[in-house]
């Protein structure tokens, strides 16, 4: 789905009040369940800082849960069950509707 990352951003901050949650959300939907904020930031092209409090807000809500560090610099993040993730993507269909118009 060609989805307009302009519409797309300006869903997220219409949603959450940030601009590049949404895109967060919709990787992390999309990814086998465990992903690092580096990961995310070079999958999404930004950098970890633009990641960063999106990362926070969904560990906040209960949609992201860190796990115990290791000997490994990253901390891993774990993408719990909820239909949040379904909602980022009818978002996402909604950016990619809109654009047709």
């Amino acid at each position: 789905m060609d989805v307009n990352l302009e519409e797309l951003r300006r869903l997220s901050r219409a949603a959450f009040n940030q601009t590049y949650r949404l895109e967060v959300m919709l990787y992390v939907a999309e990814s086998e369940g465990l992903v690092t904020q580096t990961e995310v930031a070079r999958a999404l092209g930004l950098s970890v800082s633009n990641v960063q409090a999106p990362t926070r807000s969904l560990i906040e809500c209960g949609l992201l849960t860190p796990l115990p560090k290791t000997d490994n610099r990253s901390l891993f993040l774990a993408r719990t069950d909820s239909p949040a993730w379904d909602w980022a993507r009818q978002l996402r269909t909604q950016a990619a509707n809109a654009q047709a118009f």
